[in-house]
C-alpha cells in the first residue's frame, strides 16, 4: 500500500474496516441469537366464534351393521378451516370409549395417514358401541416482546389458547355365533327317483347357502330346491350356510343312493295293454250296434 496514491489508500482502508465491522456485527448477531431464548406464554380463553371442533369420521363398521369376529374400526380426524386465519390449530389427543370397556383408552396408532384403525377383535359379542374423541387446541398470538435479564435477551411470545373436542359414535352388532343349519328332507337311504327335494332350515337370516354333491364344486341355492337329474348309484351331499356377519355352519355329510328303472314292470305293462285293447273293442261293437241299416229301405 506504500506505492498507492492517498485516495486509493483511504479507499482500501475503508473497505478493510467495513469488512472487519461486518464480521464483528455478524458474530455479535449470532451470539445474540444463541443467547435469545424464546418463551411462550399462554392464556386459556373461550374458543372464537368461527372456531370449529375437529371432525371425526368413522368409515367402518357401518352403523347398525353385523360384524364378524375380527372386526376393525376405521376412522379419520380432520381439522376444519375457520374464517379466522389468525390462529394455529392442531390435534393434541385422540381417545375412545368402548361400551365393553370400563375406562377411556388413548389412541396410540399415530396421527398421520388417511385412515386410522383400531382392532376390535378382542371385543365381546353382542350389541356394541364405540365413541371416538379428538381434542383440538388452537393458538392465537396476541403479542411479542423482548426482555433483558441477567445480560440475556429473552423473546416472549404471548398466545390465547383454546380447546375444542369433536367426537363420533358408531353402534354395531358383533356376531360371534355360527348359525344353526338343519337338513330336513334328505336322509341316508335309497331313493327310487332321480328328483329329490332338499329342504333346509337356518335359524337366522343367511347371506349365502351353498351345497356340494359328490365333492363337486359348490352350488349356490336361495333355499329349498329339488335336486334333479341324479344318476343311479351312491351319492353324498354337504350344505354350507353363512350368516350376515360371516359366521359359517356346515351340515353333516349325507350319504344316499338313487335306484330306479327306466321301464315299467312287465305285469303292469300287460294289464295296461289288455285294458286298452278291451276298451277299443267295446267302442267298435257300440258303433256297429248303433249304425243305421239300409237293407230295410
Amino acid at each position: 500500500m506504500l506505492g498507492l496514491p492517498l485516495k486509493k489508500k483511504r479507499l482500501a482502508a475503508a473497505v478493510i474496516l467495513s469488512a472487519i465491522l461486518f464480521s464483528m456485527a455478524e458474530a455479535s448477531l449470532a451470539k445474540l441469537t444463541k443467547a435469545n431464548p424464546i418463551i411462550n406464554v399462554y392464556r386459556d380463553v373461550l374458543p372464537p366464534e368461527d372456531a370449529q371442533s375437529p371432525i371425526v369420521t368413522i368409515y367402518a363398521p357401518a352403523n347398525g351393521s353385523f360384524c364378524p369376529r375380527n372386526v376393525t374400526l376405521l376412522f379419520d380426524v380432520s381439522i376444519p378451516q375457520g374464517n379466522n386465519s389468525n390462529f394455529r390449530y392442531e390435534i393434541t389427543e385422540i381417545y375412545y370409549k368402548a361400551s365393553w370397556e370400563a375406562r377411556e383408552i388413548t389412541y396410540t396408532g399415530g396421527y398421520v395417514g388417511v385412515h386410522r384403525s383400531i382392532d376390535l377383535s378382542d371385543a365381546c359379542g353382542g350389541n356394541l358401541s364405540v365413541t371416538i374423541y379428538a381434542v383440538g387446541v388452537g393458538y392465537i398470538q396476541t403479542g411479542e416482546e423482548y426482555r433483558r435479564e441477567n445480560n440475556v435477551l429473552y423473546s416472549y411470545h404471548y398466545y390465547d389458547r383454546f380447546q375444542l373436542i369433536g367426537y363420533s359414535t358408531v353402534s354395531f352388532i358383533k356376531d360371534v355365533v355360527s348359525p344353526q343349519l338343519t337338513v330336513l328332507s334328505l336322509q341316508n337311504k335309497t331313493y327310487a327317483t332321480s328328483a329329490i327335494e332338499l329342504i333346509l332350515v337356518v335359524n337366522e337370516p343367511a347371506s349365502q347357502i351353498l351345497y356340494s354333491i359328490d365333492g363337486m364344486e359348490n352350488q349356490t341355492t336361495p333355499g329349498n330346491i329339488t335336486l334333479t337329474g341324479l344318476p343311479r348309484g351312491p351319492h353324498n351331499l354337504t350344505v354350507y350356510a353363512a350368516d350376515l356377519a360371516g359366521n359359517t355352519a356346515v351340515s353333516e355329510t349325507i350319504f344316499f343312493n338313487v335306484e330306479f328303472s327306466d321301464f315299467l314292470p312287465i305285469a303292469a305293462v300287460t294289464i295296461a295293454t289288455v285294458a286298452i285293447v278291451g276298451l277299443g273293442l267295446a267302442l267298435h261293437l257300440k258303433k256297429r250296434r248303433n249304425k243305421p241299416s239300409f237293407e230295410d229301405n
